[in-house]
C-alpha cells in the first residue's frame, strides 16, 4: 500500500501542472479567442464556422476539434478557407481523423514567401462541414477543443514566433429567425 502513495502524488501532481499549462496565456494585451459556431444545413448535414478575435497579427494557427453526434458516427467532408482571414497563408491543412472525429486546422503564413500575417480583429478562419458516416440524419452535439497527435494544441502564433494559448468558445446554434409578416387590414 506503501509504494502507491508516491504513484498517486505523481499522478495528482501531473493533474495540477498539466491543467495549468492549457490555461490561456496572452500577455500581449487582451484574451485572444477562437469561437465554434454549429448550424444545421439540413437533416444529414452540418457546418462549424470557426472564427477567432486577436488583438496582434498571427502568422500561424493550431486549431484541433472534437465533434460528437450522440451514438451516430460523423466525419467532417470538407473544409473551407475561401473568405476567411487566413485565405491568403501558404499553409493551410486541415488533417480529418474519423476514428477520433477529430479535424485538426493547421495553418502558416508564410514559408520563404512573404505573405502578410492576420491584422488584429475579427473574422472567420474556416468552415468545416460535417455528415454521418452512414448518411444518416443526426444532431451535432457536441464541438470542443482537444489534443491531436503528435501533439497540436489549440494555439495562435505571433511574429516572430511567440505562442498564444487562446480562449475557446462554442457559440450557440443560431435558430432560425421568423418574419412575422402582417396583413394590412382594408377597410
Amino acid at each position: 500500500m506503501n509504494s502507491r502513495k508516491p504513484l498517486i502524488l505523481a499522478v495528482i501532481m501531473l493533474l495540477v501542472f498539466s491543467a495549468g499549462l492549457m490555461a490561456q496565456d496572452d500577455k500581449y494585451g487582451k484574451i485572444d479567442t477562437v469561437f465554434a459556431e454549429p448550424y444545421q444545413i439540413d437533416a444529414k448535414n452540418w457546418a462549424v464556422n470557426v472564427s477567432m478575435f486577436n488583438d496582434e497579427e498571427i502568422i500561424a494557427i493550431s486549431i484541433p476539434l472534437t465533434f460528437k453526434a450522440g451514438k451516430t458516427a460523423i466525419v467532417a467532408d470538407s473544409t473551407i478557407f475561401k473568405g476567411g482571414v487566413a485565405e491568403s497563408f501558404r499553409v493551410k491543412h486541415a488533417r480529418i481523423d474519423t476514428a477520433t472525429q477529430c479535424v485538426t486546422i493547421g495553418l502558416i503564413a508564410d514559408v520563404g514567401v512573404s505573405v502578410p500575417p492576420i491584422p488584429p480583429g475579427k473574422g472567420r478562419v474556416a468552415t468545416i462541414f460535417l455528415s454521418a458516416l452512414d448518411k444518416s440524419d443526426f444532431k451535432l452535439t457536441m464541438v470542443d477543443t482537444v489534443t491531436t497527435p503528435p501533439g497540436n494544441n489549440l494555439q495562435l502564433v505571433k511574429p516572430p514566433t511567440e505562442g498564444i494559448v487562446p480562449a475557446f468558445i462554442v457559440k450557440k446554434e443560431a435558430k432560425e429567425k421568423k418574419v412575422k409578416v402582417e396583413k394590412k387590414k382594408e377597410g
